[in-house]
């Protein structure tokens, strides 16, 4: 992994979501975390173990669809930090795949540590957004999208949208900038790799007339996590109508 960084980030806390710790893990905690980079490997240990939480904690059948499961928690989890990083600050955090550690949960991830807490330097000519494309999708979400299509067969696209979904609710989530982080979305998929612009939409919604806007992303693709245990779909699930998830997104609480 070139060197190619400037050592200062601070990691903000913006909530569980975007919550990263810098170093490695104590000696005694060592064994429950897996290097991100050894993911990408389809007959891994390490990916092995993450696809084994997941079907246990989600009660999927089939492999196909804990790794659809899969892919849509990781990239919301594991990424999401750099991701509102850029968006807000237009600064790209170093996570690609061989600084990042990541803890897996009964259902998805349960913590994410950086080696070193450090932003990314743009190489010539390079923007921000392309850097994130380079580091962020290319460099760590990809190759693991591609490991899991090999691993179990899950598709290629399904799988990409897993990625778009996850990489949306970064910014989505956060509540906030509303203007700000729909702009830098279309940013991300306008120009992105492997076709994201396609697999969803972000939608500004309200809860109430008069109440905050929000952003929400529509799925096009499905993670099949409504085939495990709990048999209910995503908020965002493309079975259901795009006129059903705006009354659900904007419904009262």
């Amino acid at each position: 992994m070139s060197d190619d960084t400037s050592p200062v980030w601070t990691p903000l806390p913006h909530g569980p979501r975007w919550q990263v710790t810098e170093g490695e893990p104590s000696a005694s905690e060592a064994g429950l975390w897996l290097a991100a980079d050894r993911l990408a490997d389809p007959a891994g240990m390490e990916l092995s173990s993450l696809l084994e939480r997941e079907r246990t904690g989600s009660g999927h059948r089939t492999g196909h669809a804990t790794a659809l499961t899969l892919m849509a928690v990781y990239a919301g989890w594991v990424t999401a930090a750099a991701v509102l990083h850029w968006a807000l600050y237009d600064e790209v955090p170093d996570m690609r795949s061989g600084n990042v550690l990541v803890r897996p949960a009964t259902h998805g991830i349960d913590g994410v540590r950086v080696r070193r807490a450090r932003l990314l330097v743009p190489r010539a000519g390079e923007d921000s957004v392309r850097l994130l494309h380079r580091t962020v999708l290319d460099g760590h979400l990809l190759p693991i999208a591609d490991a899991l299509h090999r691993r179990t067969r899950a598709g290629a696209r399904q799988l990409s949208g897993g990625i778009a979904h996850g990489c949306a609710t970064a910014l989505c989530a956060y509540g906030a900038r509303v203007d700000l982080l729909a702009a830098r979305w279309r940013q991300i998929v306008d120009t992105a790799p492997g076709g994201l612009a396609t697999l969803g939409e972000v939608v500004r919604v309200r809860r109430a007339p008069d109440g905050p806007e929000r952003l929400v992303y529509l799925r096009n693709t499905c993670c099949l996590y409504y085939t495990g245990a709990e048999a209910v779909r995503c908020a965002s699930c493309c079975l259901t109508s795009r006129e059903e998830r705006l009354r659900a997104y904007t419904r009262p609480r």
